[in-house]
């Protein structure tokens, strides 16, 4: 009987252990999930202004209004030659006209003295015409003067306005900066309609059929250079750059299509034309801002929470929407989003002295305590906090990443490496 006892209560034992084991398991039940988050955030200068400046002003010049200009006085220099030649020789034709009268009156009398025999003589034996023919003097014409193919101008003024600014300068005339860009000119090679044939296979009656298919499409190059140059107050040069990625050819190639394209190019030039002149002047706005400003950076990343049947994770939640609040704020209301991302790195850190990443069922595991990692990596650099954000890698670097764990470890890796060298730059 005793020993009937003992062996119920071994086996109740292993039952409640089992049980318990699942209870833990229950609670602990949990995911860890990423969700996207796209903020802005103030990218220090790589070549601060020293002393700092607070103004300036913008300006396109191009080389369209100059070459223009010539081609049209060129143009009218021309009309008027060819209106010149056109009034002398309109003064001549009646002398000419009249000369040519008395010439042929002159030829007709001689002619008219010839005997008839004379005359039969030199047209059957001879084979000899030489009756007089008058002289056809065509009455003057204007020359014709093509008119010159102009650059395309623009509303430089309300361009400037729209695509060359400075984050974190205001926008005033006088002793700040001048920042110009010269628009060198669209150029383009003759747009030209190319044929390629592909064989397509069709099936009727479960019979396959190859045919030889011609597909049109339209291509040719095209650029448009241009240059940039910032001043200060002394009209001191701070920088000039001729990007070569803006002098380098592209090729516009169309979608391929059964049917032909038209032959007039115009309006897709045009709009290829328009396309790449504010595409250029954005990139030349992000290089002067990248270097000399303070701009204004999107960000496109993502936060983990995570997700649990029991809410087991309330301090996890609570500081990923405090981060997540925090991002989003930081340039629209910057003391809150200190505050905020302050708030989530210490609740992150605190919920990092749990972590256990042997246990499995620990409930900040491994998964768990890495993706914290990763949280507060983003909070620092929104934060510029190099020096914690370099103990997270360190954290990191002790820890069997996954493929994709290292990869975003790199990632973060250079953002960082960016982010010193520009603290290192403006004295941080």
């Amino acid at each position: 009987m005793i020993d009937f006892n003992l062996k119920q209560i071994f086996k109740m034992n292993k039952i409640f252990f089992f049980l318990m084991l699942a209870f833990v398991g229950i609670s602990f039940s949990q995911s860890v999930k990423s969700e996207d988050v796209t903020y802005t955030y103030v990218k220090l200068p790589t070549n601060p202004i020293s002393p700092k400046v607070d103004s300036y002003y913008s300006m396109i010049t191009s080389a369209a209004d100059a070459e223009n200009a010539k081609l049209q006085a060129d143009y009218e220099a021309e009309k008027a030659l060819a209106e010149a030649d056109y009034q002398r020789q309109m003064q001549d034709y009646p002398a000419r006209q009249k000369a040519a009268d008395d010439n042929y009156a002159k030829a007709m009398e001689a002619y008219n003295t010839k005997s008839t025999a004379t005359k039969i003589i030199e047209k059957q034996l001879l084979n000899e015409n030489n009756k007089p023919v008058k002289e056809y003097v065509a009455q003057p014409s204007r020359r014709s003067v093509a008119a010159p193919k102009l650059k395309t101008t623009y509303d430089y003024a309300s361009l400037a306005s729209t695509y060359l600014f400075l984050d974190g300068f205001t926008k005033a005339q006088g002793n700040g900066l001048t920042y110009v860009v010269n628009i060198q000119g669209f150029e383009n090679s003759q747009p030209v309609i190319k044929s390629e044939v592909k064989q397509e296979v069709s099936r009727v009656n479960n019979v396959s059929t190859t045919t030889n298919v011609t597909y049109y499409y339209i291509e040719f190059t095209y650029r448009c250079p241009m240059s940039v140059r910032v001043t200060g107050a002394n009209n001191q040069e701070i920088y000039f750059v001729t990007p070569s990625e803006l002098t380098n050819f592209k090729t516009y190639k169309s979608p391929s299509s059964k049917t032909a394209p038209s032959s007039d190019f115009s309006f897709l030039v045009k709009s290829t034309e328009e396309a790449l002149l504010k595409e250029n002047l954005k990139f030349i706005n992000h290089l002067v801002n990248d270097r000399i400003a303070y701009e204004v950076t999107t960000r496109v990343t993502s936060l983990d929470y995570v997700k649990s049947k029991n809410d087991a994770y309330p301090d996890v939640t609570e500081a990923y929407n405090n981060a997540t609040l925090g991002l989003k704020s930081l340039t629209s209301n910057p003391t809150l989003a200190n505050e905020k991302l302050t708030a989530a790195v210490n609740t992150f850190k605190q919920t990092l002295l749990e972590s256990d990443v042997m246990d499995k069922k620990a409930r900040i595991d491994k998964d768990i305590t890495i993706s914290i990692y990763f949280n507060l990596l983003e909070c620092y650099f929104a934060l510029r906090d190099s020096k914690n954000g370099e103990a997270a890698f360190a954290a990191l670097a002790q820890l069997d990443l996954s493929n994709k764990d290292r990869k975003l470890k790199e990632k973060f890796e250079a953002l960082y490496l960016d982010l010193n060298n520009r603290k290192a730059a403006n004295g941080l």
